[in-house]
């Protein structure tokens, strides 16, 4: 049997400039050891980077992947969300509800620019296509539902990929459909600070959907489940947890404000479950290689920061908006100025945060040219092979 290889796009905000970059990298080895990808699964930014993908893949995954990585760079703040509406706006509908006033807040950002920006950017028609001709086998996206608390993997596939059975022991769910910007917005809608989405769905699956990193920011499990024998990975996080005793972390060792905690929170959901997934894939290869009649194993190629790393898009992020919007250069880009003066902290957490809302050409543009420069780290496949 062929090996069917998957490739998998972490959840990342704004650092989806960053993955694009990556996958770029991890493309030319990718042809170079004749892997091309025939599943592609993301969540959140990634769920936008795959669809990217899906549509450009007749360009040849080299060159979608660079065309993509060019798209990122012309993402503005107000192609997402207007910080100024969105703090004003959110902040009448509080105080109308502490007035009795029979208002519901849906969010703390007014997300609807995105609808119009996904729709422009995306080539909804190209994927459609691909997929049809077989260009690509299938695209996915994971989302999260507000009524099962299930993670929902939407599945645009070409016949000749079938459709996975429900994972019980993790609670997902494949549904077949024709994607749309409702599947991409419902897996970026970060809870709280995104408008949940109503995705209107066929199969019995039309509800409100958030984001699908809040159960699966990498979505490797889908891909596994899609028959992959390897994948490649992209991410903004490192594969590995940082080692050694807390005074001799080179970042994050003061006490925490709510901007600390809440950078922390963001690292956690995004990074410690791709993590312990990885390591379960190693340690399933380890019993396949002792087993090979019954175990199966599963190759992977990770394309992010190495532990080393891990704290460069941040600092990046900081290091940009102090240069070209900090004080009165700010009026470039009144919006960018207004959100970041919401964000204080120290200042890796502040870049934490920043990096993830940072939608201007002046960081996608380098964070995509920092992706470019990963090192891919192999795991249960020789170089080359």
């Amino acid at each position: 049997m062929a090996e069917r290889i998957g490739l998998v796009v972490a959840g990342a905000g704004a650092r989806g400039a960053f993955e694009a970059g990556a996958m770029a990298t991890l493309a030319k080895r990718m042809v170079a050891d004749n892997t091309r990808p025939s599943i592609l699964v993301g969540t959140s930014a990634g769920a936008l980077n795959v669809v990217g993908l899906g549509g450009l893949f007749d360009l040849g995954v080299v060159r979608a992947s660079d065309e993509l990585a060019r798209r990122w760079g012309l993402f503005r703040l107000d192609d997402v969300f207007e910080p100024v509406n969105s703090v004003v706006g959110s902040g009448l509908r509080y105080l109308a509800q502490i007035a009795g006033i029979p208002v519901r807040l849906p969010s703390l950002l007014d997300t609807d620019p995105l609808r119009d920006t996904l729709r422009r950017m995306l080539p909804w028609d190209r994927l459609h296509e691909n997929i049809a001709a077989g260009t690509i086998g299938a695209v996915a996206v994971t989302a999260t539902s507000v009524a099962t608390r299930g993670t929902v993997v939407f599945v645009e596939r070409n016949s000749s990929v079938d459709l996975p059975l429900y994972d019980a022991s993790r609670n997902i769910t494949y549904v077949d459909t024709m994607l749309t910007v409702d599947h991409v917005l419902a897996s970026a809608a970060v809870p709280a600070l995104f408008r949940p989405v109503h995705v209107p769905d066929s199969h019995g699956w039309s509800g409100w959907y958030v984001d699908g990193g809040l159960l699966l920011n990498t979505p490797l499990k889908p891909a596994i489940d899609f028959g992959a024998d390897l994948l490649g990975v992209v991410a903004t996080h490192p594969p590995t947890w940082p080692t050694g005793f807390p005074s001799e972390q080179p970042t994050h060792t003061g006490k925490p404000d709510v901007f600390g905690a809440a950078a922390l929170s963001m690292r956690a959901m995004l990074a410690d479950r791709m993590i312990e997934d990885l390591r379960a894939i190693e340690r399933r290869n380890e019993y396949a290689r002792v087993c090979p009649e019954t175990g199966r194993q599963i190759s992977f190629v990770f394309a992010g920061p190495s532990l080393d790393q891990a704290g460069e898009i941040a600092a990046l992020a900081d290091r940009i908006f102090n240069e070209q919007f900090a004080c009165l250069r700010g009026t470039q880009n009144p919006s960018l100025w207004a959100l970041a003066r919401l964000i204080g902290g120290e200042a890796a957490d502040r870049g934490d945060l920043l990096s993830f809302l940072f939608f201007d050409p002046a960081f996608t543009e380098a964070a995509a040219e920092l992706g470019r420069a990963v090192e891919l780290v192999e795991s249960g496949r020789e170089a080359g092979s």
